[in-house]
């Protein structure tokens, strides 16, 4: 039996620990729920008649470990108003603070409620679902609701966010210039999902455009919108609705993502198509999906925090050293000049096995340059040349001795 268990076990296991890591934000907390939940599959494991489930017996023992968890954190709380205007007079000025203690005190209770837990107390949605014993997604909605209804009782613009407006990329890469700041790289929170240059919140709509080398004409774009909450084997995340048109305008792939942003991350969860009539349906339960959507370690995805590590050294000679399994890192700070703007960014060099990508990130958390790289073997096999004989007059990236070389460039409608 303890053969057969273990045997299912290292099967599984990645699957595993991918979704406890999505469900529990701690990753301490989510190795010692893992091992609780190993543990009580091992002692039930005799009482499983049919090995067959073992998949999805396994994934209910980690949902309740998991519910025992969000449970025990949870505390009765009062709200406290006194307590909240004396936090925002520290801060921000007693003015300030007679206008929130007011805008508070019209709110409905329910209101007020969700408000303090979120922001004063600081406990997140899975914290805030079982406290007060309602889905997430209420939460969710429940957090929207009392923040429009805070902010008209405050009479201020709240957040601000990416409206959809007409894009008209231009044919060809608009010309920009990447200047070295002396000045040191600031910390920012890189918000937008990895790859795709878009905030994963219900709302947001963006498009992205790519410009091939060898001559930087714009070859597509990929346009998103999301939709909606979703929920994929248990993890909350948004529903995107994604639309590839080519270069003659004509759409060529329509299909649905599954992304997620936590305090912490940001990843994908799933993803469905029609292809050949056929629905495909793909998450991070699938193996095979895994290998082209796995970010991080256990798909915990990419962190949002980013600060200059010292693990990507930009080398005087234009070469870089690069500690692969740390990255991704902040390796300098730059002023990109683009279609007439000066921005200020930090340079996020991002790399696997063989494929690296540079963002060049403003202090909002947006990419205002995205440059692809692939090394001069990749994907040998499907086009049967090196890309330094496909593109010989493309810029070559050196990266702990390896050539690695330019393919395209993005930039979204967050720049035009």
């Amino acid at each position: 039996m303890k053969t057969e268990y273990e045997a299912l076990c290292t099967a599984h296991i990645k699957m595993l620990k991918s979704y406890l890591f999505h469900k529990v934000s701690s990753t301490a907390d989510a190795e010692d729920i893992l091992q609780d939940v190993l543990l009580a599959a091992y002692r039930g494991f005799d009482k499983l008649h049919d090995k067959t489930f073992f998949k999805s017996w396994i994934i209910g023992i980690a949902s309740h470990k998991c519910v025992d968890y969000y449970k025990s954190k949870a505390k009765r709380l009062e709200i406290p108003l006194d307590e909240i205007s004396g936090t925002i007079a520290d801060d921000h000025g007693a003015e300030t603070a007679m206008l929130v203690n007011d805008a508070l005190n019209k709110l409905r209770d329910k209101d007020k409620q969700i408000l303090y837990l979120f922001y004063f107390r600081g406990y997140n949605q899975k914290d805030i679902a079982v406290k007060l014993d309602i889905p997430i997604g209420t939460v969710k909605s429940r957090i929207s609701t009392a923040k429009e209804n805070f902010k008209t009782l405050y009479s201020i613009e709240g957040d601000v966010f990416l409206k959809s407006k007409p894009q008209k990329f231009p044919p060809t890469m608009p010309k920009f210039t990447i200047e070295k700041s002396n000045e040191k790289p600031f910390n920012v929170n890189f918000i937008e999902i990895p790859g795709w240059l878009m905030v994963p919140r219900v709302g947001e709509k963006s498009s992205f455009a790519f410009y091939d080398d060898p001559d930087l004409r714009y070859t597509g774009m990929h346009t998103m919108h999301c939709t909606r909450e979703a929920e994929i084997h248990g993890i909350s995340c948004v529903q995107v609705e994604c639309t590839y048109t080519n270069e003659e305008n004509k759409v060529s792939d329509v299909h649905t993502k599954f992304m997620r942003s936590t305090e912490t991350h940001t990843s994908y969860v799933a993803e469905m198509k029609i292809k050949d009539n056929t629905f495909c349906f793909g998450s991070f339960y699938d193996d095979a999906w895994l290998e082209n959507y796995e970010i991080g370690d256990n798909n915990v995805g990419r962190e949002i925090a980013q600060q200059a590590k010292g693990v990507a050294v930009l080398n005087e000679d234009g070469s870089f050293t690069v500690a692969k399994d740390e990255c991704p890192d902040i390796f300098g700070r730059y002023k990109v000049e683009l279609l007439g703007r000066v921005h200020d960014t930090v340079a996020i060099l991002e790399i696997d096995t063989d494929v690296l990508t540079i963002a060049y990130v403003d202090q909002s958390g947006r990419t205002v340059l995205h440059r692809r790289y692939n090394r001069y073997d990749w994907k040998f096999d499907r086009y049967k040349a090196f890309w330094t004989d496909k593109l010989p007059n493309s810029e070559v990236l050196m990266v702990n001795g390896e050539r690695f070389v330019h393919w395209y460039d993005c930039i979204s409608d967050y720049v035009i």
